[in-house]
């Protein structure tokens, strides 16, 4: 046990010290400007990008709310584009629908007629109220759906598990909210058990084979 603690805490450290570098970025502000430079990554609430036009540029902390998208390049030439979206979930209980108060970062890993992005909640380890014991949450990555030009995607699944039960009605239920008028979409939904295979991927295929206009 004290071992999985400890790798844990390593695996958090190491995250978070890969988050705190500058690596390539554009900028694409909300009053149409761009801004090409480096930035930090950016996490799902954060309320500020840390920017600079060089590495011998003094750092800027510019509103996320004055950004409407970053487009990053790491060393490796990887890219990756992080949006500011608003995420729609339903309540398990009442089934009523909930959207965030404000947009959060999301990374986007598929953006054609219909989009998908999620967020990564890197987990946590800290003390509990008491101070005697510390509890640990992991790591897990949360996929939202939509339209490619709505300002909000809802959410369908958590990454990294194998679909559970319940999941799939989910999808369903959400997918129905999302695609109200793309009844092609939510028939080949419907008719999907997400619970056997990749979500993400079967999520793809039906977006590719039904573009929704």
């Amino acid at each position: 046990m004290k071992k999985t603690i400890l790798l844990l805490f390593a695996l958090l450290l190491f995250s978070s010290t890969i988050h705190a570098k500058y690596i390539k970025a554009v900028l694409y502000m909300e009053d149409g400007t761009v801004k090409k430079g480096l930035a930090e990554k950016v996490e799902y609430d954060d309320s500020k990008v840390k920017f600079k036009t060089d590495e011998e540029a003094k750092k800027e902390k510019i509103a996320s709310t004055d950004i409407k998208k970053i487009e990053f390049t790491d060393d490796n030439n990887v890219k990756s584009t992080a949006e500011r979206l608003y995420a729609t979930t339903a309540n398990l209980l009442t089934g009523k629908f909930s959207r965030s108060g404000k947009k959060r970062w999301m990374y986007i890993v598929y953006d054609k007629s219909a989009k998908i992005g999620y967020i990564f909640q890197p987990g946590s380890n800290r003390p509990n109220a008491a101070g005697t014991s510390r509890v640990i949450t992991s790591p897990n990555t949360s996929y939202f759906f939509g339209k490619k030009n709505s300002e909000e995607l809802v959410f369908g699944f958590v990454g990294g598990y194998s679909v559970a039960i319940g999941t799939d009605s989910l999808i369903r239920k959400m997918s129905r909210e999302a695609f109200a008028d793309c009844p092609k979409i939510i028939e080949a939904i419907e008719k999907t058990d997400f619970k056997l295979k990749s979500a993400l991927e079967e999520l793809q295929s039906i977006f590719e084979k039904y573009p929704c206009k």
